[in-house]
């Protein structure tokens, strides 16, 4: 792991050196909020800007092809017997039982003979941020705000090469440390495919129940059993509550990254299966935002700051303590490799 280098050099002197129109923006924004920034680095950044006063951004390719890399990565490949059905179990223990005859072709033929199934689980924050799977959910009045996850799951089924459709439900078991009552389905609207944008929306049709599996030790380990008919994304989810005033957050990242090439996640002390994103960039402001004001007051928390530049993971984390009118200023970026990040993610509290 080493500091980048990409456009960030030390000032001697104490104050973060910013661009005019940058600084008299951060300015306006402070009096708006009336709250003073919080961030817990302190380090210096000068600027390198490009002959015409304008400050270099950086690419972006590599960022959006590190996600779509990640989700391949992750694909595991099963084949069952369409016309006996079959289960597979995929490497984190998920379950999947397809039952006899229940799979068609698209025009509603019924499907016989060998089926590849595609199959993706996810159940750590790191998958979630290197896959670009955030727990964010959206509610009925269009709010988005956490949720908190039991496992977020792809599944595909297809015959040479061709699209097919689930006729009979199919059965997902997903292990757990305790079972929740609350938990429910979530997917994504018109999203079933592998690199769709995912903000997900609660199935009200579906439902969840309690189940157990054996393991090998002859233990038993408690289960969340969900039928489902959709191919692509589910999420087993429930809705996270937190009593107490919400505000806005805005997050300040170094010169030369904006949305197009970068991205800001929250991660909550506490709760390992929850990764909130910041989906708003502000073009006037320069930050990004998660732009419904949902973020809780007095919230212990850690930002992180991602992209990919020169075949590295550029990053930063930072731990705050969320204040009313909160703004997190990053300054400085490390980089690593995939796995060094994904270590430091899943080391969060």
């Amino acid at each position: 792991m080493k500091t980048t280098n990409f456009i960030y050099a030390d000032q001697k002197k104490s104050m973060n050196v910013y661009s005019v129109s940058k600084l008299v923006t951060l300015f306006l924004v402070s009096i708006i909020l009336l709250t003073s920034c919080e961030t817990t680095d302190d380090a210096d950044i000068q600027v390198n800007e490009i002959p015409n006063n304008t400050v270099e951004i950086f690419g972006g390719l590599e960022y959006d092809n590190s996600i779509a890399e990640a989700r391949e990565n992750a694909i595991q490949n099963f084949t069952i017997d369409a016309t006996t059905g079959g289960f597979i179990i995929g490497e984190d223990g998920t379950q999947l039982y397809f039952p006899p005859n229940g799979l068609t072709h698209l025009g509603g033929e019924a499907v016989s003979g060998d089926v590849d199934i595609a199959f993706i689980e996810i159940y750590s924050r790191a998958d979630m941020l290197t896959q670009n799977l955030p727990t964010n959910g959206k509610k009925d009045n269009g709010d988005v705000v956490t949720i908190i996850s039991g496992g977020e799951f792809f599944v595909n089924a297809t015959q040479n090469g061709n699209q097919l459709v689930a006729q009979i439900p199919f059965e997902l078991t997903a292990p757990t440390d305790s079972f929740d009552p609350e938990m429910t389905v979530f997917i994504p609207e018109n999203c079933d495919r592998l690199d769709c944008d995912v903000v997900w929306e609660e199935d009200e049709d579906a439902a969840i129940e309690g189940g157990e599996i054996q393991n090998a030790d002859g233990t038993w380990t408690s289960t969340y059993v969900a039928p489902l008919t959709n191919f692509g994304w589910t999420n087993l989810d429930r809705w996270w509550s937190y009593a107490g005033p919400k505000t806005m957050v805005f997050a300040d990242v170094p010169e030369g990254f904006n949305e197009t090439n970068s991205a800001i996640y929250v991660s909550y002390d506490g709760e390992p299966n929850a990764l909130a994103f910041f989906d708003t960039y502000d073009t006037d402001l320069e930050m990004f935002t998660e732009h419904y004001g949902q973020m809780p007051i007095g919230l212990e928390v850690h930002f992180i700051f991602v992209s990919v530049q020169d075949g590295a993971y550029v990053y930063a984390i930072q731990a705050a303590t969320i204040g009313a009118d909160h703004i997190e200023i990053f300054t400085t970026t490390q980089t690593t490799t995939e796995a060094g990040l994904t270590a430091l993610i899943n080391g969060l509290p």
